[in-house]
């Protein structure tokens, strides 16, 4: 099996701006492409946005989400995915009947390759879960996908390493919010007033229980006990 050359990507998206966060999407398809990345993963919902959906009414999420694959994100990521010569995994939300699903796609030049909806939802008491684990493959390897809180149950990581998965794609929007556990919470948003002097602290912030400290706690700790690849 050859080796598999992934990028991992993550912008501040616009909410509800599939426009510009496509372009965006765009600019770093082509840039992961030129370095030589047969794969690139962005984050949940990157191009729809996803926390201020949280705020949304049953009507506007239906409004926001799409049809997989016949709708047109899946057609304009598949056009990147043939220009690019690349695969493409980002998310959205989908549409189907009179159910909404938060979804994550991959495609490549030909079209849709795999679909997941994410198994426990909460930002939206208007989605509908999942009920299947997601197994498809990239270059001869077996992958899956799990969406943010997906992964933080074990079993649904141990479920998708026992169907064959070799790769698993955990597409997040998390940390620096409020949680019981401890250390946790929202970073101080007056210190975005003055970003550029309060650097230092911010990192401090990002590094620290609320951000990467409390995800380096588990998330290896993933793939250790599978003997599989993640990709955060």
């Amino acid at each position: 099996m050859k080796n598999l050359k992934i990028a991992t990507a993550q912008f501040e998206n616009a909410s509800g701006d599939k426009a510009y966060n496509l372009a965006t999407i765009e600019k770093m398809v082509s840039d992961a492409a030129a370095s030589g990345a047969e794969v690139i993963c962005f984050h949940e919902c990157s191009v729809t946005g996803y926390t201020f959906a949280r705020n949304l009414n049953r009507r506007e999420l239906f409004k926001l989400a799409e049809r997989i694959p016949d709708g047109p994100t899946v057609a304009t990521l598949t056009a990147l995915a043939k220009k690019h010569q690349i695969i493409i995994l980002a998310g959205l939300f989908e549409v189907e009947g009179d159910n909404l699903y938060k979804a994550f796609v991959c495609v490549d030049k030909t079209g849709l390759i795999a679909k997941h909806r994410k198994l426990h939802p909460f930002i939206n008491s208007a989605l509908t879960p999942g009920n299947s684990y997601t197994i498809f493959e990239i270059h001869g390897w077996k992958c899956g996908i799990l969406i943010c809180y997906d992964n933080n149950i074990v079993e649904n990581v141990r479920a998708t390493a026992l169907l064959g998965a070799q790769i698993l794609f955990m597409p997040h929007v998390t940390m620096c919010t409020p949680s019981p556990r401890p250390g946790a919470g929202f970073v101080n948003a007056k210190m975005w007033e003055e970003k550029a002097a309060n650097a230092m602290q911010l990192r401090k912030e990002f590094d620290g229980d609320k951000g990467r400290n409390w995800l380096m706690k588990w998330l290896p700790a993933r793939a250790y006990d599978n003997g599989i690849y993640v990709v955060f």
